[in-house]
């Protein structure tokens, strides 16, 4: 129950964001977008709205004058009132080793409660999205929230202040944008495979603690008449958010990762003060009614542990997380850590990481270590936005007297 989650990690404004003169029709479903059409168009047919959704999410269309087969009139009034806005995109880098790390302004995106027609917000709202190209799929890392109440001490978000949930219009905006990017609507191309094959919810924010929009913006990526992507592609990524992680599995239907980097309840509530709520014993708990409730998916959990040096790293720390986790279907991603400024951890030794990686092999638990990705583009989750909003300051900072 979300009831039980501790009010220090809801935000007040779950979901709102500030809206434009137009409002954004992006984030809806057909049956939202007939509601918002309907009193603008006399005896609107349901199949308006359908063609309209499909144009926007299977087509990827951000203008409406483009959808031709609405009449003339349609057009214009959609033009009048409406918009397709996937937030503004701040800044691009792409690396040496071709990740992509975009930053957007999502201050002027609508969010599906909005109702009042606002000015735009004077404040930016910067979220990061990555996308990872490898050799046989492409990972696109979608961020939950601006900012996060977490504070997780390692995690560059951590040390962001937390602003709001994203919409479910932020978020899908996302994935349209680098869908966009990289050539995969049917409006641009029919050609097959397509770049993004994997979705992770793993960017800035915990994505439970935004669980209706989550929901809403999973069902939108994943219906057969929009962009139809695999739900068994996309996995949601929680720092431990013991009483929802059952509903990643009968309400979300994707894959589970659990953030865990600590294997007892002493060192993961000073590195994750999450834990205090939810400790190591609540959190399997949980993680055992999602294998429950999956068991005919077949699902595969993926425990994600960043190697810090000398804190998590010893011998012991590999053998206790082998036997936390044995018996569970698992894979565990060994992620070495990326340092940022201000950081007190160090990235563990190669020869600690191999040693960390043996030691569960030996105990046949599957694991990897997951390469370092876009490390000249400061890909760190957090960074890039951390150091436009110190450009921002800077530029907007009185002079010296």
């Amino acid at each position: 129950m979300i009831s039980s989650i501790p009010r220090r990690y809801i935000s007040s404004s779950a979901g709102v964001a500030n809206s434009n003169l137009l409002k954004n029709i992006l984030g809806l479903t057909p049956e939202q977008i007939h509601t918002e059409i309907s009193p603008l168009l006399s005896d609107v047919k349901p199949y308006i709205s359908k063609q309209i959704f499909q144009w926007i999410y299977k087509k990827g269309c951000t203008d409406f004058k483009e959808m031709s087969n609405l009449s003339l009139e349609t057009r214009s009034i959609l033009s009048q009132n409406f918009n397709i806005n996937y937030g503004n995109t701040e800044t691009s880098q792409l690396s040496n080793d071709g990740t992509r790390k975009l930053l957007f302004d999502l201050s002027s995106v609508n969010s599906k409660n909005a109702t009042a027609k606002l000015p735009p917000s004077p404040k930016k709202e910067l979220v990061e999205t990555v996308f990872i190209p490898e050799d046989n799929r492409g990972t696109l890392c979608v961020s939950s929230q601006i900012g996060c109440a977490l504070n997780c001490k390692f995690c560059h978000t951590g040390t962001q202040k937390f602003m709001r949930n994203l919409s479910a219009a932020d978020i899908v905006g996302q994935y349209m944008s680098f869908a966009h990017f990289y050539a995969d609507f049917n409006l641009q191309t029919s050609v097959s495979p397509k770049s993004i094959t994997n979705i992770v919810f793993m960017g800035q924010g915990e994505p439970l603690l935004n669980f209706s929009n989550l929901k809403q913006a999973i069902n939108l990526l994943t219906r057969s008449d929009g962009i139809n992507f695999p739900t068994h592609k996309i996995t949601v990524s929680t720092s431990g958010i013991a009483p929802l992680i059952e509903k990643v599995a009968t309400e979300l239907n994707v894959q589970l990762a659990i953030s865990l980097h600590a294997t007892d309840d002493s060192l993961r509530n000073k590195i994750m003060p999450i834990n205090r709520s939810y400790p190591l014993a609540t959190l399997f708990d949980s993680i055992r009614k999602f294998i429950k409730a999956s068991e005919s998916k077949n699902s595969r959990i993926t425990f994600e542990y960043v190697l810090l040096d000398k804190v998590n790293d010893f011998h012991g720390d590999a053998v206790r997380l082998a036997k936390l986790i044995g018996g569970i279907k698992s894979h565990v991603n060994l992620i070495p850590f990326n340092p940022w400024p201000g950081s007190i951890y160090k990235c563990s030794p190669k020869p600690a990481i191999d040693e960390f990686l043996n030691v569960l092999l030996q105990k046949n638990i599957s694991a990897s270590v997951r390469k370092p990705r876009g490390l000249d583009i400061m890909a760190a989750c957090g960074q890039l936005k951390s150091s436009a909003l110190s450009k921002m300051e800077k530029k907007t900072s009185p002079p010296p007297l």
